[in-house]
């Protein structure tokens, strides 16, 4: 989804009009290779907001659908304690009426894939027309060699309604990613060593984030590898690094990288993307090149975490 955020940060400091939501994602892919599309619901404003992001990384829009009288536009309030909670300024009934036109058809995304597509990534909420069942299927016949990652909507965790329709959703992909928070949420339990033990049992890859801790990949019949963050003292903000830190993960798992690469991956895409408001601005074969180092330099501090 193509997001614009007013950021509310829990100092009391407050910025306006940051571009954001699925450009953190494609930041986290272009981190690491130029290879990427992006498909989305978008409004009639969305070259106003991200035409320049688009241009800047030489991206095509063919999958931006304009069905949207506006671009998503929120305010991100965040808490003391890393929560945060994010409401359109176009209000409740905004979102209400235009619910369905803002989901991402799976016919849209396959007619961007193809026989070389490697991985997808979706952030579709598990209610979304994209999880039924003959959608999913449009996807993984124009790309059957890609792997789907969904990252679990932060709302539909915690929400009753929408929680049920997580399992059924789950069973359709290849990977997923969750916070520690949600996951906890999620599988209803709180020790870490029980998280770790409900992912496994899943029998899928899992991204699992740790804030500005780090993260850990967890592959079936391989140890879960934890990777700490790097150059926290760097951040500016902290928005869409778990969109950023998940698509970097998504590619590491479909070039087959061992747990502790990914999440070293993973980790550097995040950091960059804190680096200033928005998304990491312009991606280069240079810069691909330094984050790849400096990844491959950060897994070197991954331990396993015990189950």
């Amino acid at each position: 989804m193509s997001i614009v955020n007013d950021l509310h940060y829990a100092d009391g400091r407050q910025v306006k009009n940051v571009t954001g939501g699925g450009l953190f994602m494609l930041g986290g892919v272009l981190s690491y290779t130029a290879d990427v599309g992006f498909v989305t619901a978008a409004g009639t404003d969305f070259e106003e907001y991200h035409g320049e992001f688009f241009r800047r990384n030489g991206l095509g829009t063919e999958g931006v659908h304009r069905t949207l009288p506006h671009t998503h536009y929120t305010t991100v309030t965040y808490f003391p304690d890393g929560s945060w909670k994010e409401v359109s300024v176009y209000g409740a009934q905004y979102e209400t009426d235009n619910a369905y036109n803002t989901m991402v058809h799976g016919d849209w995304v396959a007619r961007m894939c193809g026989e070389h597509t490697k991985a997808v990534y979706t952030e579709s909420g598990s209610e979304e027309l994209f999880w039924n069942p003959e959608e999913v299927a449009a996807v993984r016949a124009a790309a059957p060699q890609a792997k789907i990652m969904w990252e679990v909507p932060h709302y539909n965790t915690f929400n009753p309604l929408q929680k049920p329709l997580i399992w059924p959703a789950l069973e359709q992909v290849d990977l997923f990613s969750v916070n520690l928070r949600e996951a906890r949420e999620l599988f209803g339990v709180q020790e870490e060593k029980e998280v770790l033990r409900a992912i496994r049992s899943t029998g899928k890859s899992c991204f699992l984030r740790f804030g500005v801790e780090g993260s850990c990949a967890i592959l079936p019949g391989q140890p879960a590898m934890f990777v700490p963050s790097i150059g926290l003292e760097r951040t500016v903000d902290p928005t869409g690094c778990g969109n950023c830190s998940t698509a970097a993960a998504m590619v590491g798992m479909a070039e087959g990288f061992e747990p502790a690469r990914i999440a070293a991956f993973a980790n550097v895409a995040a950091d960059y993307n804190a680096l200033q408001l928005g998304p990491y601005p312009l991606f280069s074969e240079g810069l691909r090149a330094k984050m790849a180092a400096e990844a491959n330099e950060l897994a070197q501090k991954a331990r396993i975490l015990e189950e």
